[in-house]
């Protein structure tokens, strides 16, 4: 009620450049032992994936670029290169001993496997789920009607959207709360 009355609070951009990409990185290094765990312990397996803890850095930037890529549903254009170029740059800065022209070609590289893989339907925990389906070459390990289809079984992608869900940034919230100045 008192937003309404008052007004959304004012937030830099600066700020929720740097809120985001420490959310996305903490949320995705804390949550993929649990996510790896779930795939290995999957029974639509017919073996275990053995996905290891330490096999997450695709996941960190499947989860960055899904993410990012998802900006251009609530930002004008303006705006979008302004937030992509903030949150890229504190992306980079994140990974502390990473080459930054390495980093910037994998975000490249990935955000344009996340375009491949999104339809217009897709919400971003599906195209997520199907990007850890295909990066960590979870067909091999379907039963052979999807192995041989090679498709995702329907029981595999819902679940791992239901997981899935806790790595996608809420803008509507943020945007709801906050109006965001440069």
């Amino acid at each position: 009620m008192f937003s309404t009355l008052f007004g959304k609070k004012k937030l830099k951009e600066e700020k929720i450049a740097q809120v985001f990409v420490n959310t996305i990185n903490t949320t995705a290094l804390e949550g993929f032992p649990t996510l790896a765990e779930y795939i290995n312990d999957g029974p639509d397996f017919k073996e275990s994936p053995k996905i290891s803890p330490n096999q997450v850095e695709w996941f960190l930037y499947i989860v960055f670029a899904a993410n990012l890529y998802n900006l251009k549903k609530y930002f004008p254009s303006e705006q979008l290169n302004r937030m992509r170029l903030l949150i890229i740059d504190e992306f980079i800065a994140s990974l502390e001993g990473r080459s930054e022209d390495e980093t910037l070609e994998n975000i490249n590289n990935y955000e344009a496997f996340i375009a491949q893989l999104k339809s217009p339907t897709d919400e971003l925990e599906k195209v997520i789920s199907k990007a850890v389906f295909y990066k960590y070459g979870l067909n091999r390990f379907q039963i052979d009607h999807f192995q041989r289809l090679n498709a995702p079984n329907p029981v595999v992608m819902k679940a791992l959207s239901e997981v899935s869900q806790n790595f996608v940034w809420n803008w509507e919230d943020v945007l709801g709360k906050y109006k965001l100045v440069g």
